[in-house]
């Protein structure tokens, strides 16, 4: 079977790797991945793929084993994930942007035995005691264009095959949830998922031509570690298209990217978006887009209508979740057209292949149209194929089929009896005209049971504002049982990797 003979809403591991390679032997010496001006070409990414498979097979790794992956967003790490999907095993991204001792307890967790980092990583005695004391094979990145550019540390080393008692057929990416509200689980996501994902979106069916490399690169702006990042690499080694890598979100380094490589449509989540209009940007240096995509976390309709009278660049919101390998519904061009303003605020209607509905929180019925209950969300895209999934959102669709989100079902505050959602006292906070933009989370109390807490973070160049102003302004445009006990001024909000806020950060904030 050729590749254009691929179904590419079914395939396996063994297509996608067969793609990716396919992608390298185009054209080897055109440029593949781009870091700060510097070009690494499709051989380079072809010749750490065999070198990896190489290591792995010659260690006696078995297929569909697990490979934890220090994933920083530089081209010797997205060619070493590219080699681990492309030799049939499971890439497991471990977070580097952590505390030591949190990589580390990552790495226990999932008894790994075979960890791929970069030279500068592997000078934590943390990460190489971890290796010594648990014998897992040790491969090093260390950045250079040199043959040498991946080493095992400890050739000694004797793994074992009881060390790989749990495989993963058909899973290419067991990856991290974002963690927003509490300890990030491990999600499985099988190739066939990312794929049928890429192929929902209404601007995005693979193409399996392979006559040339693509000449226009994906910027990329979210870590690699978050499905985000994740999702549009794996979709550019597939297309044979050129990624050009941020390896933290910069506004002049995007803006200039942008520019530079004239990119038409790029991703970026409300914190960079809230990054660019803080910064003195000249809107020219944006005229080749012709839209941003946004997802991750909600967008405020006043910030989307800022931007876009700012800059005359149409923001597209998009729903979705690690869960579901990517976007599950989203605003198109033709949408925004045809609905202009009159929508803003809905994160728009539901992909080709993808079915919503809203369900009773209690009994589980579908809603009629309008009434707000748990989105359930039902996609070949995800790991439960034709089941219905219930996420966490309180949602409603309305007669247009456009979704609203409501609130997380899961963050309810249940205030002696008056219940209460984080995101509408957040968003009551944020019209205080010295908040940037705020958090509620609900701690523990003896007396009502839980009660709201929040933590603010205040325009830039403002002057300070004490919790005891904050509460007494609260008080004067809320409802009384809305009002937050504490609120914490902060420096900045606490972020997940993926740069929504941390709301099991925050409330540690109030733990004392």
């Amino acid at each position: 079977m050729s590749d254009t003979d691929l179904d590419m809403n079914d395939l396996d591991q063994n297509d996608i790797g067969r793609i990716m390679r396919a992608s390298c032997a185009i054209s080897p010496q055109s440029n593949a991945i781009e870091l700060d001006g510097q070009w690494y070409d499709w051989a380079f990414v072809a010749e750490t793929v065999e070198k990896i498979e190489g290591i792995l097979d010659a260690h006696g790794v078995p297929k569909d084993a697990e490979v934890a992956l220090l994933c920083r967003n530089k081209p010797h790490q997205v060619a070493a994930f590219c080699a681990v999907i492309c030799s049939g095993r499971c890439v497991t991204p471990i977070n580097p942007f952590s505390a030591q001792n949190k990589v580390v307890a990552d790495l226990q967790d999932l008894d790994a035995a075979v960890v791929i980092a970069s030279e500068a990583d592997w000078q934590s005695t943390a990460l190489q005691s971890y290796v010594d004391e648990n014998n897992a094979l040790a491969i090093s990145l260390d950045g250079s264009r040199s043959e040498d550019h991946i080493l095992v540390r400890n050739p000694e080393s004797q793994i074992t095959a009881s060390r790989f008692s749990r495989l993963r057929p058909g899973v290419a990416v067991l990856i991290q949830s974002s963690g927003t509200t509490g300890k990030p689980k491990r999600i499985p996501i099988g190739a066939s998922n990312l794929s049928a994902a890429y192929n929902n979106i209404p601007a995005g069916v693979i193409s399996t031509e392979k006559s040339k490399v693509k000449t226009k690169p994906a910027l990329i702006t979210q870590p690699l570690v978050h499905i985000g990042g994740l999702f549009w690499v794996v979709n550019s080694l597939l297309e044979a298209r050129p990624i050009s890598l941020l390896e933290k979100f910069d506004v002049q380094k995007w803006a200039t990217a942008v520019e530079q490589y004239q990119i038409r449509v790029c991703s970026l989540v409300p914190a960079m978006i809230n990054m660019v209009l803080e910064s003195d940007l000249a809107s020219e240096k944006l005229a080749s887009l012709i839209c941003i995509r946004s997802g991750t976390a909600p967008l405020p309709a006043e910030t989307q209508a800022t931007f876009e009278q700012r800059f005359s660049v149409p923001i597209l919101p998009t729903y979705g979740a690690t869960e579901f390998s990517g976007a599950v519904c989203g605003w198109t061009m033709p949408l925004k057209k045809q609905f202009g303003d009159s929508k803003v605020g809905s994160v728009g209607k539901a992909y080709d292949g993808v079915d919503l509905r809203i369900v009773d929180r209690s009994s589980g019925e579908p809603l009629p149209i309008g009434e707000t209950g748990i989105l359930q969300v039902r996609s070949s895209q995800m790991m439960e194929g034709d089941s219905w999934v219930a996420t966490t959102d309180l949602a409603d669709i309305d007669a247009d089929d456009f979704i609203w989100l409501r609130g997380r079902a899961d963050s309810a505050i249940n205030r002696g009896g008056f219940k209460i959602i984080p995101t509408e006292v957040a968003g009551i906070l944020e019209k205080n005209e010295l908040v940037k933009e705020a958090v509620v989370v609900g701690i523990d109390d003896a007396r009502l049971g839980q009660v709201p807490v929040a933590a603010v973070e205040l325009i830039d160049n403002t002057a300070a504002i004490s919790e005891e102003s904050l509460r007494a302004w609260a008080k004067e445009n809320m409802t009384s049982y809305f009002v937050p006990v504490r609120i914490a001024v902060v420096d900045q909000l606490p972020r997940t990797p993926s740069m929504k806020v941390s709301q099991a950060e925050v409330k540690r904030l109030f733990e004392s």
